[in-house]
Parts: C-alpha cells; sequence; structure tokens
C-alpha cells in the first residue's frame, strides 16, 4: 500500500517544505519519493512491510502502518502554515500486478512505482538533490519556547533543528535587553532583518514603513481584522496587509491617504525577541522604518535572502492577491493569465485600476472585442446639468440637494463648463465626491483615495444600492447610466444619509454591478471564465464584495506573482 500525501505548491521556498518531509519520513524510518505535477508535490509514503507481506504470503506487520500514522501527525505540526504550500489530501494508492510482479524480481519498490505508474519519483534516499534551504524556521514548540521567558530555551534562537544558525553576539540577551531599553526612551534602534536594514521605533517616524503588532491579540485590540487577514500574517511568508485601525486609535498610527495602516507580525525570529519583551512591558506594537544613511553600523546576524515583502490584499473567504505592480502594459497582463489556462476558450477581461482606462472586453483565440465601452463626463457642473434636464424630477431633486447642503449645487454650477470626459470607471469615485461635498479637491486620486477612506469607516457589510444601470440602443451596444449613478446618491444624501454609508454603498453598488455583468454574460453567451484585473482589487471592500456577490459556478482568473496592474 502507498500513501500520496498531496500538497498544492505555488511556493518560490519549495525546497524547504521538502526538507521537513523528508527529514520526518527518515526521522521514522519510512521510504518515500516525491514529485511536482500541475502545481501539486506528491510525497508518497509506501508501507514496506505490508508489500513484503504480500508477495510473501506472510503476516502484515503493523508497525510501519503505525509509523506513517505518526508521520501524518507530526508533519501536521511541523509544516508551518503557508500561502503557497498547502496540504489538500491523503490518496492510498493500491499496487497493481504488474507492480507486483516487478517488485518480486527487483525489491525496489520506488522503481517498481515508477516504472508502472511512469510518474518521475524522485527516491528521499537520495535527498543530496534537495538543496538545503536557505530559509531558517521555527516549529510552534520552538517559537513558543525562544519567546517564554519561563523556558530554558529562552532567547536562544539557535535551536532549530536542521537549519542554518544565526550569528549572535557572545552576551545576546544583554543586547536585547539594551535594545528595549533604548526603545523605551524614545530612542530608535538599527536593525538588519530579513527584509534590509530598518529603524525600529515605539512612535512613527517620518519615513514610517509599517506598524508590527507584537502578538495577535494586539492586532485585535487595535485593528479590524477579519479571521483570513489573521491567517495570512501569521503565515510562514509572513506578508503586510493594510489594515483600518478602530476609531478610538486612529491618532496612534500614520495612514495611507484610504485611511489604511500597512501592518505586519514579526517576521523575524529577533523582531519577535523584541515584541516579546515589548508585551512584558504592555507595549503591544512597534515601526518599522527605512533606516537613514549614516547612522551607526546595525547589529547585524545571519538572514537568508528573502524575496521582496508581499504586501497581500485577503478577503474574508481566504482568497488574496499580491497587490505589487509589475506589469508592462494591459496586453502582456492578460496574456501572462490566459496563455497559462486554454487560450482558446472565450474569456471575459474585466481591468479596473485607479490609474489606468478601464476595459471590459471579450478575448477568444488571440482576437479581443469591447463589450462596454467608458466614457463619461466627470466636470460636476455638466452632470448636475445633465440630471435637471434629463431625468423626471431631476430640478427638484437638485433644488432639494442645494437646500440640504448649503447650496452646494449652485456651487457646483458656478465651476467652469469645459468638458472632462474620463474613459476610467473608477473617476466615477471621484466624481461622486466631488458632488457630495466630500472634499474639496480637484484632484482624481485624491478624491477617490477620500471616499475611499470614508468607506473603510463603515463597520456594517451592506451599504444603499447606488443605482449602477445598463442601457441597450438599438444596435445592441450597451452603455452604463453614468449620472443615474449620481443621480442615486443625491436621493441618499437628500435623505440624509451620512458620507461612510454612501461611500461604502458606491464600492458595494460598482462590485454588484461588475458581478451581475459577468453572470449575465456567462448566461446570454456562454463565456464560462472571467480574467479580472486592475489595481482596484487591491481595494478589501471591493474585492470581499466582489467575490460575494459572483456566481459560485464561474471559472475566475485573479491576478498572480504581482501581475495585477501596470
Amino acid at each position: 500500500m502507498f500513501y500520496d500525501f498531496i500538497f498544492a505548491n505555488s511556493s518560490r521556498d519549495a525546497d524547504f517544505f521538502l526538507k521537513i518531509l523528508i527529514r520526518e519520513a527518515h526521522h521514522f524510518n519510512l521510504t518515500a519519493a516525491f514529485y511536482a505535477l500541475d502545481s501539486q508535490t506528491h510525497f508518497i509514503v509506501l508501507d514496506v512491510p505490508a508489500l513484503m507481506a504480500h508477495i510473501t504470503t506472510s503476516e502484515t506487520d503493523d508497525s510501519s502502518r503505525q509509523r506513517i500514522l505518526e508521520f501524518s501527525q507530526q508533519i501536521s505540526l511541523k509544516l508551518p502554515l503557508s500561502l503557497y504550500f498547502r496540504f489538500l489530501e491523503i490518496k492510498p494508492i493500491v499496487p497493481n500486478e504488474t507492480f507486483y510482479t516487478l517488485f518480486e524480481q527487483n525489491h525496489n519498490p520506488i522503481q517498481c512505482l515508477q516504472e508502472t505508474l511512469g510518474l518521475p519519483l524522485c527516491d528521499i534516499a537520495h535527498d543530496e538533490i534537495i538543496l538545503e534551504p536557505k530559509t531558517y524556521y521555527f516549529d510552534a514548540l520552538e517559537t513558543r519556547q525562544i519567546l517564554d521567558s519561563s523556558s530554558d530555551f529562552y532567547a536562544q534562537p539557535n535551536t532549530a533543528s536542521f537549519n542554518q544558525k544565526l550569528l549572535l553576539p557572545p552576551d545576546f540577551s544583554s543586547f536585547l535587553n539594551h535594545a528595549i531599553d533604548e526603545l523605551c526612551n524614545h530612542q530608535p534602534i538599527i536593525l538588519h532583518t530579513q527584509y534590509g536594514i530598518k529603524t525600529l521605533s515605539l512612535q512613527p517616524l517620518p519615513q514610517n514603513q509599517m506598524c508590527v503588532a507584537c502578538d495577535i491579540a494586539s492586532l485585535k485590540t487595535y485593528f479590524r481584522i477579519h479571521q483570513a487577514q489573521i491567517d495570512a500574517l501569521a503565515s510562514f511568508e509572513k506578508p503586510s496587509v493594510c489594515l483600518v485601525p478602530k476609531e478610538v486609535f486612529q491618532q496612534n498610527f500614520p495612514q495611507n491617504p484610504k485611511g489604511e495602516v500597512l501592518v505586519s507580525l514579526p517576521y523575524d525570529i529577533i523582531l519577535a525577541l523584541i515584541g516579546a519583551k515589548l508585551l512584558q512591558k504592555d507595549i503591544d506594537y512597534f515601526f518599522l522604518s527605512y533606516a537613514e544613511q549614516g547612522l551607526s553600523q546595525p547589529f547585524d546576524f545571519r538572514h537568508s535572502i528573502l524575496p521582496a515583502q508581499q504586501i497581500l490584499c485577503v478577503a474574508q473567504n481566504g482568497v488574496f492577491i499580491d497587490t505589487s505592480i509589475k506589469g508592462k502594459d494591459l496586453s502582456s497582463l492578460v496574456s501572462a493569465h490566459i496563455a497559462q489556462e486554454e487560450p482558446s476558450q472565450r474569456t471575459l477581461v474585466i481591468y479596473l485600476s485607479t490609474r489606468h482606462s478601464s476595459v471590459f472586453m471579450v478575448c477568444d483565440s488571440g482576437i479581443s472585442r469591447s463589450m462596454l465601452d467608458i466614457a463619461f463626463e466627470t466636470n460636476p457642473r455638466l452632470i448636475i446639468e445633465d440630471i435637471i434636464q434629463s431625468y423626471e424630477s431631476g430640478k427638484d431633486l437638485v433644488d432639494n440637494f442645494n437646500h440640504i447642503t448649503h447650496n452646494q449645487a449652485l456651487k457646483l454650477l458656478n465651476l467652469s463648463p469645459k468638458s472632462h470626459i474620463s474613459h476610467n470607471l473608477t473617476d466615477l469615485f471621484a466624481t461622486a465626491a466631488q458632488i457630495l461635498n466630500f472634499t474639496d479637491s480637484d484632484d482624481m486620486m485624491q478624491c477617490k483615495n477620500t471616499l475611499f477612506a470614508l468607506a473603510n469607516t463603515f463597520v456594517r457589510d451592506r451599504g444603499p444600492r447606488i443605482d449602477f444601470h445598463l442601457l441597450k440602443d438599438q444596435q445592441n451596444t450597451l452603455t452604463l447610466d453614468y449620472n443615474r449613478a449620481i443621480r442615486s446618491s443625491l436621493s441618499f444624501k437628500c435623505a440624509q444619509m451620512e458620507n461612510v454609508i454612501l461611500a461604502y454603498g458606491f464600492l458595494d453598488s460598482m462590485s454588484e454591478f461588475v458581478a451581475t455583468l459577468i453572470r449575465d454574460t456567462q448566461i446570454n453567451f456562454e463565456i464560462k471564465r472571467t480574467l479580472l484585473l486592475g489595481d482596484m482589487l487591491s481595494n478589501a471592500i471591493f474585492l470581499d464584495r466582489l467575490l460575494g456577490y459572483l456566481p459560485k459556478n464561474i471559472n475566475l482568473i485573479l491576478p498572480k506573482d504581482g501581475l495585477m496592474d501596470y
């Protein structure tokens, strides 16, 4: 009998995980082999005594089966929670007669399995083919011992079982105590971390990069966070996530224009030790900044060379997207994702970016055609005038809006009449922010960020229905009734709806509009595959609501490897 332990594997550090599996298999004296296929790693453990018993018709030795069971339990404890290397299932494989015929001849079960199944198996007896991982890692027990002040291994980060040792000063404990004293005296300290040289401080510095929460309890105390975000932050990869601080703590953290804070958990053991010592002093977080040039040489110790730290957008259902922007243009983004699938299959491509023109198109065997052209007026004056002239009771609505908002409509009608046409659907957020008086700015990106920041303070999960309505002309050409969306928001404003609710409503309603368009395309045109691109997917509200509204049977392709935008 064979047992196929199957893992989803898209990790750049796959050798690290294989090394753990191989080490534990050796520990239990098991015969095993592995192979990789279709973004999966298969680690096959063989019950050799059972195989021998089959060909010799002797009684089966259950000790091997017990060791396999213990192996499975042990790897569940030893393998870290990873975003890119995840256990999927165990599949028992029953050998066929061809296998047993070969096995009787050479008694080499791995060679027999390879010949029988035609698989490129690697025998763990020859594990020199796996490079020694550069990553150092401490499992849950080791980490607990290193961070627990009552443990014999407290502040001794060289207890890891098989990885590289850190270069520590002779009196590491004194160094840590001195570092904590400096921090508590409001003196920044310099450290060489896995992600480069950083300045640590208890107060944000002008060049502040991120906030590091000392533990998961601190995350929950200061930030609005859901379980999937916690799981991602606590994973082996230790990414960062943009979180919204709770209202009572907003003054504690510098925020980006969207009202978010870049947050992580300690991503190496020295930072974790500093966090543990700060917790003893009732300090729950610290800040990391880019180190200034010319500062004294930082304390250095050996690190693995890690890729650039990831900033993820994590939905409540566990879907996550790398928000880095690495594309050259839209065509390269589309090709990179569709080429990996079936390029001849028709695909709906939706590109929503705060930076570039929006695209709704269908790709079919290399030919693209637009499904929804985006073009609309962004001058608030011309929009208000169109609502007055083109919509029933439009003048009464604008008059009421003007009264409620202390002459806001009158101010807008005094703007320049020059037309400003946009092909970027997200500019509708900016126009709404201007008309609804969320901001006095005329910078489109700043206006969008104002709306996003307001939406981020909304604490419920459903907003008002902003009317995103599609029109179809006699040639069956689809257009979006842009001003109708603005008109519906004016109605809510006249009902004295709060700005945060309205702002959330725009994101929620656009998410629903996009999901409905995908569903209708699937039903009416039998286009079952959809590729979503653009930095709007880095907006947690938009991503969460969109995934919630999408039909479950859609073949959805999301950005990979930072190829979200350009």
